[in-house]
């Protein structure tokens, strides 16, 4: 059985999770055991240090506590530091933050006293409960349930209503198997390991590979713990210098990719200076470009009970001398972009090492970006994040091959099994369709037009290789059908090409499609 541990939540948090269904949580933690003496809403108020400057708690209001069971991926750090650089040096900790943070690593009221820890960013486990204390009840009112990815949030207050948001794939469980990779909840045997997952997706199409549609609003379908691969992505980077880890991606009204990021330096000075939002007492998260993120790297982390032998042998691999480094914890099997260096289990940018529950990236891949890549390093590392979802365990090299030609497109991914044999990689995450398309936008070049075909390579070293061809007539499969001259000149119009970088051939389909009107 997890351990389970309590974090008192904001009251916009908790709107956002009873009345929109969001799925994670960071901050301040403490064993709901060693704090289950204190009821009432003033001894909370002083246990969980709500005092801090700006602070949405008051201890004549209710205040909503969390009970959330620890996950096998979550990363717990001892909450240890200071209230400035001299007090954070004395005390030997990570942490620097405001009063009433003590940084001694514990937290207090009356006689209970009760170890203290941060929690990086994590999807709420099913079975968390939402419990609300009100000044002189005498007890505390149940106000929402969360199912897990699935049903999301039973909200208590508004008729059991259930909430669901879209999950991060850069926070919490994936299960990757020949269909895709897919967000994910994992129940465990008694000694932890995996037995049942449950696939869950927002998309409708999901109905015609056997997922049924949840009350509330998303799909959903049970296999076999032992048909899957089982991780967790972790992005972490490095944003004016500081290390920061993106909890979720997307693209912006312009084509943009931005990233919230939180920070992983845990210096409130630093977070303030840099103008970040203050969510919780020792959460500071922004919103910024992909493209203003360094040594950006994905890795995956994965609980030793949990790992395949291939992801076991894979990390070990990836990250020679390391034995030992990460045993007592766990594994991970790695595929990453950026620009940091092989570690293993090292403190730092990314790493989300801890104690008790968490688990190491093992590796990390040093990326050296070939040919044209180096000028699209943001859209490329969206397409090596898409490429490690649906990688079978132990790949030696990913490949994307992409024609695109007016409104008409085909993508093809084959990755390399240990024995040389290249497979056909099915279920390409809708991610890599549409870098691929932002990739040749992006290769535009006046009077020379964009490419027809496009290959990305990526090998375990992190070397990421990008081909492109201008020049030469796209050869469709024959899945494709023939192509509409049509669409070579609607491409024309969109791309012009000056008469020196027109070949024969795009000559001809010109002519054909202006016979055609």
């Amino acid at each position: 059985m997890s351990t389970v541990m309590q974090k008192a939540i904001t009251p916009q948090m908790s709107a956002a999770y009873l009345e929109r269904g969001l799925d994670r949580v960071a901050g301040f933690v403490l064993p709901a055991a060693a704090a289950s003496a204190v009821t009432t809403a003033a001894a909370l108020f002083e246990l969980h240090g709500l005092g801090f400057p700006g602070s949405p708690f008051s201890p004549d209001r209710p205040i909503d506590i969390l009970h959330l069971p620890v996950s096998p991926t979550a990363t717990l750090l001892p909450a240890t530091g200071g209230t400035d650089a001299a007090s954070r040096q004395a005390n030997g900790g990570k942490f620097l933050d405001r009063p009433p943070f003590t940084g001694t690593g514990f937290a207090t009221t009356g006689e209970v006293v009760a170890p203290l820890s941060w929690l990086e960013h994590t999807r709420i486990s099913p079975g968390a409960r939402l419990w609300r204390f009100d000044p002189g009840a005498a007890e505390p009112e149940l106000v929402g349930t969360y199912h897990g990815v699935a049903f999301g949030w039973q909200n208590h207050l508004a008729g059991d209503e259930l909430h669901a948001l879209p999950p991060s794939k850069f926070v919490g469980h994936v299960a990757k198997l020949e269909l895709g990779a897919f967000a994910a909840d994992v129940k465990t045997d008694d000694d932890g390991g995996p037995t049942v997952v449950t696939l869950v997706t927002m998309s409708e199409q999901a109905e015609q590979h056997g997922f049924t549609r949840t009350k509330a609003g998303t799909w959903a379908k049970q296999v076999l713990a032992a048909d899957v691969e089982l991780f967790e992505i972790h992005a972490g980077a490095r944003w004016h210098g500081i290390p920061v880890r993106i909890v979720d991606q997307g693209p912006a009204p312009d084509g943009q990719q931005m990233c919230r990021i939180t920070s992983l330096a845990h210096d409130a000075d630093v977070a303030e200076r840099l103008l970040m939002d203050k969510v919780d007492a020792g959460v500071y998260e922004t919103t910024a470009p992909l493209a203003d993120l360094d040594d950006v790297v994905y890795a995956q982390r994965v609980p030793k009970a949990w790992a395949k032998e291939g992801q076991l042998s894979q990390a070990r691999a990836a990250a020679p001398g390391a034995a030992g480094a990460t045993a007592a914890t766990g594994a991970a099997a790695t595929a990453g972009v950026g620009g940091a260096a092989a570690t293993a289990g090292a403190a730092g940018a990314g790493t989300g090492t801890g104690t008790g529950t968490g688990t190491d990236a093992t590796a990390r891949p040093q990326t050296a970006a070939r040919g044209p890549a180096s000028k699209h390093s943001a859209t490329l590392q969206l397409i090596a994040l898409g490429l490690a979802r649906v990688a079978p365990t132990g790949w030696t090299r990913v490949r994307v091959l992409c024609r695109m030609v007016g409104s008409r497109g085909e993508i093809l991914a084959a990755a390399t099994n240990p024995e040389g044999k290249e497979l056909m990689l099915p279920g390409l995450p809708e991610d890599v369709t549409a870098a691929m398309s932002q990739l040749r936008h992006a290769g535009y070049e006046q009077g020379r037009g964009t490419w027809y075909t496009a290959m990305v390579t990526l090998v375990p070293d992190g070397t990421l290789t990008l081909n492109v061809d201008y020049t030469n007539e796209p050869r469709w499969s024959g899945q494709s059908g023939p192509l509409d001259p049509v669409e070579f000149a609607e491409d024309a119009k969109r791309y012009p090409r000056d008469a020196e970088h027109t070949p024969e051939w795009l000559q001809a389909r010109l002519a054909e499609a202006g016979a055609a009107e």
